[in-house]
């Protein structure tokens, strides 16, 4: 069994660059996600095949489940790109913990369950939307909900909204790692014990999860999306 980290472990190093387990996994997965849709989508057709209708059903879907959470059509459109990116890119890293042999190999570890990769996925996510809010709403506007002068109060409330942020970004890489990591543990104790029978329900239940944690985590920048992007009323 693979030592226990919260981190990957190094494959190979190149030019002083160390490549770990869950960094080309993760590489690997980027490349599916980006494979999969581009040949499903590249030529559309009036009358689609079940290939390409398969994948345009899944976009429809999320984008009208996050369409009915924003309720707003034209910031759907703006966050989607990234929120769906962020969906299949976790479901599929998600997933790798399910493939028999998985925390026996050194090469094969979930990347959710390296918390580089969660932290990285949200620092990213949480820096993209700032960014787009501090050019939609102008520089003055967007530090104004986090400056303010009023009064000592909201001084501090302001602040404590900055802190926020901070803490928010933090807290989705470790939700995402911290399910990941403790089921990918659980998979492995379970292998070890009894390897035939008794994961099947256990895979079940990591099944599951995956799709619940991708679909938190696109929520969840969805939402910091709209409510980050919008100007604050008094």
């Amino acid at each position: 069994m693979e030592e226990i980290s919260l981190f990957g472990t190094v494959i190979f190093n190149f030019l002083g660059i160390n490549f770990t387990n869950t960094y080309i996994l993760g590489i690997i997965c980027a490349v599916l996600v980006f494979g999969l849709f581009a040949i499903a989508l590249q030529k559309k057709e009036m009358i689609p095949g079940k290939f390409q209708n398969f994948f345009e059903f899944l976009l429809e879907t999320i984008f009208n489940f996050f369409d009915g959470m924003t309720g707003d059509r034209k910031k759907t459109e703006e966050i989607f790109p990234l929120a769906a990116t962020l969906f299949f890119l976790i479901i599929f890293s998600n997933l790798i913990e399910i493939i028999p042999g998985t925390g026996v190999f050194p090469f094969l570890r979930s990347p959710s369950s390296d918390l580089h990769f969660t932290l990285a996925l949200a620092i990213f996510s949480m820096g993209f939307i700032h960014v787009v809010a501090i050019s939609k709403l102008g520089i003055f506007t967007y530090f104004k909900k986090y400056i303010k002068f009023e009064n000592p109060v909201m001084f501090f409330v302001g602040i404590l909204e900055a802190l926020g942020e901070v803490t928010r970004t933090f807290s989705l890489g470790m939700r995402l790692f911290g399910n990941l990591f403790a089921g990918e543990m659980l998979l492995m104790v379970i292998c070890s014990i009894m390897p035939f029978f008794l994961p099947i329900p256990f895979l079940g239940l990591e099944l599951f999860v995956a799709f619940i944690q991708a679909i938190v985590f696109s929520s969840l920048i969805t939402v910091f999306y709209v409510v980050t992007t919008s100007a604050e009323e008094h």
